[in-house]
């Protein structure tokens, strides 16, 4: 596979619509393929900025500010602080273990889990009971917060012991030196697939029609949770 790494190269690649996020098969099962196929990360056209709206509209009701309160006061390992986070912000019950199980198979050259399907499946109940995009736009933020800003935490709370300063610092810091999402894959007209290095042009939240929507909420909890261990004395 090609590695796209110029920097200006990947800003341009990122904005050209020539190149598309890679095609996932459909499922008409609820399960991991439905969840794929369903939400705005792996969409394309008409499709993804339908998807892409119900997520910004779920975003809207995510202030960040209380996102960063709700941090501070949380406990526990990043992954289920970051879903625990989200989803009582939403007034969600989920099983925090689903939600990993889901985000260890998420990307589609992660392959198939049984596991992961029944997840998929006790998340749509939680998420209204409908298998519609309102359901699959609710669990791709709380799988891909699982995925990345779980690791932003990880990273923030390393990097922050023996530090002092501003939360906003160290998470700005971690974005430029080691960022949770370092690579993305597209596809040209050609049918190639190419990766493209993210960390490299420090676009750690991606750029063009697929830039990540919850960029201020991912800082707003990393910076909470650096707070958090600030507060501890760790």
């Amino acid at each position: 596979m090609d590695i796209v790494n110029e920097p200006g190269t990947v800003a341009r690649l990122l904005s050209d619509r020539r190149y598309v996020v890679p095609r996932v098969p459909g499922g008409t099962a609820v399960g991991l393929e439905w969840l794929r196929a369903t939400v705005a990360r792996f969409s394309t056209g008409t499709a993804h900025r339908r998807r892409r709206a119900a997520v910004a509209a779920i975003l809207r009701e995510l202030d960040p500010e209380e996102l960063r309160e709700r941090a501070r006061q949380a406990e526990g390992e990043p992954a289920t602080l970051v879903v625990q986070v989200l989803a009582s912000a939403l007034d969600l019950r989920v099983d925090p273990g689903d939600v990993v199980a889901v985000a260890q198979y998420y990307q589609p050259h992660t392959g198939a889990s049984e596991e992961a399907d029944e997840a998929v499946r006790r998340l749509v109940t939680a998420c209204g009971g409908r298998a519609d995009e309102r359901a699959a736009a609710l669990i791709g933020v709380l799988v891909q917060a699982c995925e990345a800003t779980a690791l932003l935490v990880s990273r923030c709370r390393a990097a922050a012991r023996g530090r002092r300063g501003s939360a906003e610092d160290v998470v700005a810091h971690v974005l430029r030196a080691d960022p949770p999402v370092r690579a993305t894959r597209r596809v040209g007209r050609d049918g190639v697939e190419v990766l493209v290095d993210l960390a490299a042009a420090d676009l750690p939240f991606g750029a063009g029609v697929h830039a990540c929507p919850g960029r201020g909420h991912a800082v707003a909890v990393a910076c909470g949770a650096v707070e958090r261990l600030w507060e501890e004395g760790r």
